[in-house]
């Protein structure tokens, strides 16, 4: 006998191979799917951004005119990190549920 397997091996390696390469196509297109909602929500972070550094040049020109508010913008604006690590995002955004739970509680909206 020549070969290394039988014939009735050829089916069972046939669906293996076709297993695997269902599963090999499945992952590809969830890792472009990912990759997909990925560059969306880049695309909205830098839009996000955008839009704050427009807000802090706006108060930097109010504050200019009103010399108290410009004392608590300039505390404020020492404070602003506009490129947060992921842990600094997550911890921002964990103050910032507290507040706004702080806020209902105090307003009694909850």
């Amino acid at each position: 006998m020549v070969g290394l397997g039988s014939v009735n091996n050829v089916p069972r390696a046939t669906a293996a191979y076709g297993a695997a390469r269902h599963e090999d196509s499945q992952l590809w297109a969830d890792l472009t799917a990912a990759n997909t909602v990925i560059s969306e929500l880049r695309g909205k972070n830098v839009d996000n951004r955008i839009q704050i550094r427009g807000m802090t040049w706006m108060y930097d020109l109010i504050a200019e005119t009103n010399l108290a508010l410009a004392q608590m913008w300039q505390d404020v604006r020492q404070n602003m990190n506009l490129h947060p690590t992921p842990k600094e995002q997550e911890e921002l955004e964990r103050q910032a549920e507290h507040r706004s739970s702080q806020l209902r509680d105090n307003l009694n909206l909850s």
